[in-house]
C-alpha cells in the first residue's frame, strides 16, 4: 500500500527529435545555430579561395521533427509500483530516459524526490573495462553512498546476481544475461528511493524472472517507489499497483493494471486485424 507522499511529479513532459540526413538532433534551436556556424566558413572559403559564388544554402541534412512523447503528466507516490504499457515505439523508454536525466525534455518538467537507481538497458550504466565488483562500487559512489555502505551490501548484490565466479572479471566479458542480472541486483540493493526499470525481464530464465518479481515486491513494501516498463503483461498485472498506457507518445489511460492491460490488448488486436480502435 503506497503512502500519500509524492515521489515523482511529471507535468506536460515532451521530447522532440530532429530526424534527418545522417543525424538525430533533439533541439531545433541547436540545429539552426549549428547550421549558421558551419555555413559562414563555407561561404568564406568558396568566395576567397575557390573564386566561386557559393550556393545560397548549405543544408546540414534534410529531415523533420518528431515528438517521441508529448503532454505527459502523472504522479507516483512513495511505495507505489507503476507499470508502463505500450506498443514498441510508443515512447515508454524515452519517458524513462527523461526521468533518469539521460536526456533533457523539450518541454515540461519531471521532479523526482530522492535518490534514483535505474536500469534502462543492460549494461549501459557499467564501464566495460571495470570488473563487476568495481562497477558495484562505482554505482554506489555515483549515488553518493559511503564506501562502508556499499561494502555492507556487496555480498547480497553478488549473491542475487549469481555471477560470483566472474565478479572480478571485466564486465565487457560478461554475457548479456550476466550483465542484466548484475544490473538489476545493483539497482535493487543500493540505497535509493526510486527504481526505474526498463524491460528487466526481457532476458533471463524463468527462475531469475520470478526472483526479480519477488524482489520488486519487497522493494515496494520497504517504501521504495518502482516505475517499470515490461512487455510481460502477466508480471506487470501481478506486481503493479497502477498502470499507464502510452500510445503515440501520449498517455491514453491511467488506472488499475487489469483495465489498462485490457485496453492495451484491445488496441493490439485492432492493429493485427485492421479493425478500427474504439
Amino acid at each position: 500500500m503506497s503512502s500519500s507522499k509524492v515521489m515523482i511529479e511529471v507535468e506536460g513532459l515532451g521530447k522532440r527529435y530532429w530526424v534527418g540526413g545522417n543525424q538525430l538532433i533533439d533541439n531545433m534551436g541547436m540545429h539552426a545555430l549549428l547550421e549558421r556556424l558551419f555555413r559562414a566558413p563555407v561561404h568564406f572559403i568558396a568566395s576567397r579561395f575557390l573564386k566561386k559564388k557559393p550556393a545560397s544554402h548549405y543544408p546540414i541534412g534534410k529531415g523533420h521533427t518528431r515528438w517521441a512523447i508529448r503532454d505527459v503528466s502523472f504522479t507516483v507516490n512513495q511505495g507505489e509500483v507503476l507499470g508502463i504499457v505500450g506498443h514498441n515505439g510508443a515512447g515508454k523508454s524515452v519517458l524513462l530516459k527523461l526521468l533518469s536525466r539521460i536526456t533533457r525534455p523539450t518541454e515540461g518538467f519531471a521532479r523526482l524526490h530522492g535518490q534514483v537507481s535505474s536500469m534502462l538497458e543492460a549494461g549501459t550504466s557499467f564501464h566495460g573495462e571495470l570488473t563487476g565488483r568495481e562497477n558495484i562500487r562505482l554505482s554506489g559512489a555515483v549515488l553518493g553512498m559511503r564506501r562502508s555502505e556499499i561494502e555492507a551490501r556487496m555480498d547480497d548484490i553478488i549473491s542475487f546476481s549469481e555471477v560470483e565466479e566472474y565478479i572480478d572479471t571485466p564486465v565487457k566479458r560478461y554475457s548479456t544475461g550476466m550483465v542484466l542480472r548484475l544490473g538489476f541486483s545493483v539497482a535493487a540493493h543500493l540505497d535509493t528511493d526510486i527504481m526505474l526499470i526498463d524491460e528487466v525481464l526481457a532476458v533471463g530464465d524463468q527462475r531469475f524472472k520470478r526472483r526479480c518479481v519477488e524482489k520488486m515486491r519487497n522493494v515496494a513494501r520497504s517504501g521504495k517507489t518502482v516505475l517499470f516498463v515490461s512487455h510481460d503483461l502477466q508480471v506487470l498485472q501481478q506486481i503493479s499497483d497502477r498502470a499507464i498506457l502510452i500510445r503515440n507518445g501520449r498517455i491514453e489511460m491511467d488506472g488499475a493494471p487489469d483495465q489498462v492491460i485490457a485496453e492495451h490488448l484491445a488496441s493490439t488486436n485492432s492493429r493485427v486485424t485492421g479493425a478500427p480502435e474504439s
